[in-house]
């Protein structure tokens, strides 16, 4: 396997990070248990299959420059991936020496262990980087002195302040290896949720290439953070097939979500550069055939009847467009579009995403209770009740009137979001179009977390992805959503009785008994 880096999507140069073995590598080395397998593809969007043939090829070759293959893969430096390695800056060459010779100063950023002997060096910057095959490694880093040799070619010389990467890739390369043996059956080597086992599995594994996570401690309109992922990945999702790996070391855990972090990042740039490029689909070619024919159609029907009625200067309407000639002019519109747009169009979509991604674990982004829980008693209980059933937050519409997950909006057939197309099947659904029951409260079982305030954070910022609704900061104040999470919590252990409701249909109360 090849690791290549990347400081932008046209500029690629290649490490001599080389791994032995491809799909089967063992966690606890990385590099362990070689053998044969399959051969690992990264799948594309339905969508980016869909575009005219020159726009395809321009998302499939800018996907493989910024992020490579599952065999060479790729490190976009824009993104916020710990990719892993040592930085570290030339400060002169080391005094007693030749300035042509191969040892240097340094100052390192980073873990100094990683200087070790055989570790790749990557340039980043003066004249020896940019080369496509380097092939220097550490040949001996002394720490007291902090000097470094190195293997390989002694010229050109580095200059003072040359950038350098020592074991450039590492921690990407293990949770690739991570990911490989304990995710990919189920959430796919794309991270498309395809995996082999897929289909036998409800609630469908994640796909991320939306870029969304449903159970995060960030506000509503934040990407998933760290730490969020670290727990899922260490505990699992209670009521689906999303296991514990408690038993994985701290260095593969954490290796893993950036590995998945980097997944759904290389996703959620594909669709959004397949959405900058929907004028070149072949649906919207087609489209414009059968807008163009319908036009003329109107037209050709209005010339008859002026001609009909004796108006010699009528203008007979131009032919609709042919299928071969709007393949034509979509095809030359696009050389256009790539030649003056697509690179910016690229960068704006990068640096977006980048943003995103480092704004997530930001503290600012976290869900934070301004204060403390409201004391957990019949009081808070019955407060959180009323809440329940208000039509502030219409909770019982989704989880019904005693918190069994069957409220009226599970009995509706809903609209596809930005469309008037129903979906086949009655229900909720969620951002990847698959069946959502709402959840059984009674049954104390929470897919984000059952600590109070991991069900504080769904309250207030909602589930993403899917239609549960936020009510921080806006419908509720802190101490309304606590009241909730009291008495949701004690549904458990209660036996609610139906709620009553007035004339209009309006729940007015229950006959649930006192909380103790």
């Amino acid at each position: 396997m090849m690791f290549r880096h990347s400081s932008n999507h046209r500029s690629v140069t290649t490490a001599p990070w080389q791994l032995v073995c491809g799909l089967a590598l063992g966690i606890a080395s990385g590099l362990a248990g070689c053998g044969t397998g399959p051969k690992a593809e990264f799948s594309y969007r339905e969508a980016t299959q869909k575009l005219i043939p020159v726009a395809r090829k321009a998302i499939k070759d800018t996907l493989e420059d910024g992020f490579g293959t599952p065999h060479n893969l790729v490190a976009w430096e824009r993104f916020p991936v710990a990719y892993g390695g040592a930085k570290a800056s030339v400060v002169a060459a080391a005094e007693g020496v030749q300035p042509a010779s191969k040892t240097i100063s340094v100052s390192v950023e980073g873990d100094v262990s990683k200087l070790a002997s055989g570790a790749s060096v990557l340039w980043l910057t003066g004249t020896r980087a940019g080369e496509k095959a380097a092939a220097d490694t550490v040949d001996t880093y002394d720490t007291k002195t902090k000097t470094l040799t190195w293997s390989g070619s002694a010229e050109p010389a580095p200059g003072v302040g040359d950038v350098l990467i020592v074991g450039f890739g590492h921690a990407l390369q293990k949770g690739r290896a991570v990911y490989m043996k304990n995710c990919m059956h189920c959430h796919g080597v794309s991270g498309d949720g395809n995996g082999s086992t897929a289909q036998f599995l409800n609630p469908r594994p994640r796909d991320y290439r939306l870029g969304v996570f449903k159970f995060t401690s960030t506000l509503s309109a934040e990407k998933v953070s760290r730490d969020d992922l670290h727990r899922v990945v260490k505990y699992g999702i209670p009521g689906t097939y999303m296991p514990s790996f408690l038993l994985l070391g701290e260095e593969e855990t954490k290796s893993v979500v950036e590995y998945v972090r980097w997944l759904a990042m290389r996703g959620e740039f594909e669709k959004r550069t397949d959405d900058d490029l929907g004028d070149f689909t072949e649906d919207s070619i087609v489209d414009t055939v059968k807008k163009s024919k319908t036009a003329f159609d109107a037209a050709k029907v209005a010339y008859d009847a002026t001609l009909k009625a004796g108006d010699k200067d009528a203008v007979k309407p131009d032919a609709p467009i042919k299928l071969t000639d709007a393949r034509k002019i979509a095809t030359e519109a696009f050389a256009k579009f790539q030649a003056s747009d697509l690179d910016q169009a690229v960068e704006d979509t990068a640096s977006f995403l980048a943003e995103a991604w480092t704004r997530a674990d930001d503290e600012a982004s976290r869900i934070a209770p301004t204060v403390p829980r409201v004391a957990d008693d019949a009081a808070s209980r019955e407060r959180g009740r009323l809440l329940y059933m208000s039509d502030k937050t219409k909770c019982y519409t989704c989880h019904g009137l005693l918190g069994k997950g069957n409220g009226a909006a599970t009995e509706d057939f809903w609209k596809k979001p930005g469309t008037e197309e129903l979906y086949p099947r009655r229900g909720l659904h969620d951002a990847w179009g698959n069946p959502l029951q709402p959840r059984n409260l009674t049954l104390g079982q929470y897919r984000g977390g059952r600590r109070p305030v991991d069900v504080f954070r769904r309250l207030y910022a909602g589930i993403k992805g899917t239609p549960m609704p936020g009510f921080g900061k806006t419908a509720l104040k802190d101490e309304e959503i606590w009241d909730i999470v009291n008495f949701v919590m004690s549904l458990q252990y209660q036996s609610p009785q139906p709620a009553k409701t007035n004339a209009g249909g309006h729940v007015v109360a229950t006959d649930m008994p006192e909380a103790k």
